[in-house]
């Protein structure tokens, strides 16, 4: 296994991992699979950094998405919440990033990170961690910020174990953050 920086030429591997890696809804629900893609994913792989994790013959089996900046994400995902509120208007309301707006300043980078469940273990998650890490430090980002469901604890736990502090709490998530 090894991580390489995003190519787009790897654009329908992440997307099918972002879908493959999400709620079971997004294979049967239209809406929500666009949804999906167009708030998690393609903002990310279109104007973000990203790293893709590859198994031995060479095959995306994961990846980890970041916007390395609050606020010029923030202009890169709208054209893509605009088109959530008019394509899939069940989830219109989820079309918001405002979770990072307060954390901004000392947190401006966030991420996601799937996984196929067959890679999952084994340092997997660990090795792309690391490396968004590296490059975040090299870049000089200040501060690292996720959200989690949690009851994921198996999330949550490895969150902690790389480091990340919950600085927010509620009956359903939980903010996990990392200063750099």
């Amino acid at each position: 296994m090894k991580t390489v920086p995003y190519t787009p030429e790897y654009r329908e591997d992440i997307r099918r991992i972002c879908i493959e890696t999400a709620s079971p809804d997004n294979k049967v629900n239209p809406e929500h699979h666009d949804f999906t893609l167009m708030m998690y994913c393609d903002p990310y792989i279109d104007h973000e950094t990203a790293f893709i994790l590859m198994d031995d013959e060479n095959r995306p089996q994961g990846y980890i998405l970041c916007a390395e900046n609050y606020r010029e994400f923030e202009k890169h995902i709208d054209p893509y919440l605009q088109k959530i509120r008019k394509e899939c208007p069940n989830f219109a309301s989820r079309a918001d990033i405002s979770l990072y707006e307060h954390y901004q300043d000392e947190y401006p980078a966030h991420l996601h990170i799937d996984i196929m469940e067959n890679y999952t273990g084994g340092g997997n998650g660990t090795r792309l961690m690391k490396t968004l890490i590296d490059h975040l430090k090299a870049n000089h980002v200040r501060g690292l910020i996720l959200g989690a469901d949690k009851n994921n604890t198996r999330a949550v736990s490895f969150y902690k174990k790389m480091g990340f502090e919950a600085i927010e709490e509620d009956e359903g998530g939980v903010v996990l953050a990392m200063k750099l």
